[in-house]
Protein backbone atom coordinates (compact mmCIF):
# COMPACT_ATOMS: atom_id res chain seq x y z
CA UNK A 1 0.00 0.00 0.00
CA UNK A 2 1.48 3.53 -0.97
CA UNK A 3 1.25 6.09 1.87
CA UNK A 4 -0.22 9.32 1.14
CA UNK A 5 0.17 12.50 3.35
CA UNK A 6 -2.55 15.60 2.58
CA UNK A 7 -1.07 19.27 3.61
CA UNK A 8 -2.98 22.19 3.38
CA UNK A 9 -3.88 24.94 5.58
CA UNK A 10 -7.76 24.59 4.47
CA UNK A 11 -9.22 21.93 6.02
CA UNK A 12 -12.06 21.72 3.62
CA UNK A 13 -9.71 21.07 0.91
CA UNK A 14 -7.94 18.40 2.86
CA UNK A 15 -11.64 17.04 2.68
CA UNK A 16 -12.39 17.57 -0.32
CA UNK A 17 -9.09 15.77 -1.77
CA UNK A 18 -9.78 12.54 0.32
CA UNK A 19 -13.11 12.47 -0.81
CA UNK A 20 -12.38 13.06 -4.57
CA UNK A 21 -10.37 10.21 -5.13
CA UNK A 22 -10.31 6.13 -4.38
CA UNK A 23 -7.75 5.69 -2.49
CA UNK A 24 -7.94 2.16 -2.05
CA UNK A 25 -9.04 1.62 -5.90
CA UNK A 26 -5.28 3.32 -6.35
CA UNK A 27 -3.16 1.30 -3.75
CA UNK A 28 -3.21 3.98 -1.52
CA UNK A 29 -3.75 5.40 2.09
CA UNK A 30 -3.80 8.30 3.47
CA UNK A 31 -1.94 8.11 6.72
CA UNK A 32 -2.47 11.75 8.09
CA UNK A 33 -3.28 15.05 7.19
CA UNK A 34 -1.48 18.62 7.85
CA UNK A 35 -3.22 22.11 8.35
CA UNK A 36 0.59 24.14 8.46
CA UNK A 37 4.13 23.42 7.56
CA UNK A 38 5.29 22.48 10.63
CA UNK A 39 2.22 19.82 11.28
CA UNK A 40 3.51 18.39 7.64
CA UNK A 41 7.34 17.99 8.46
CA UNK A 42 6.00 15.90 11.61
CA UNK A 43 3.22 13.76 9.37
CA UNK A 44 6.35 13.13 6.87
CA UNK A 45 8.82 12.11 9.69
CA UNK A 46 6.54 10.42 11.47
CA UNK A 47 4.37 8.40 8.73
CA UNK A 48 7.77 8.48 6.14
CA UNK A 49 4.96 8.90 3.24
CA UNK A 50 5.83 7.73 -0.05
CA UNK A 51 3.71 10.41 -1.40
CA UNK A 52 3.02 13.87 -0.11
CA UNK A 53 -0.05 16.10 -1.51
CA UNK A 54 0.57 19.79 -0.51
CA UNK A 55 -0.39 23.22 -0.97
CA UNK A 56 3.22 25.63 -1.38
CA UNK A 57 1.77 28.48 1.07
CA UNK A 58 1.06 27.36 4.45
CA UNK A 59 1.59 28.72 7.81
CA UNK A 60 5.08 27.45 9.27
CA UNK A 61 6.70 26.33 6.26
CA UNK A 62 6.03 26.51 2.64
CA UNK A 63 4.93 23.24 0.97
CA UNK A 64 8.36 23.91 -1.19
CA UNK A 65 10.45 24.13 2.31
Amino acid sequence: MIKVVIADDENRICRLIQALVNWDKLGMQVVSTAFNGLEALRAVEKEKPDVLITDIRMPGYSGLE
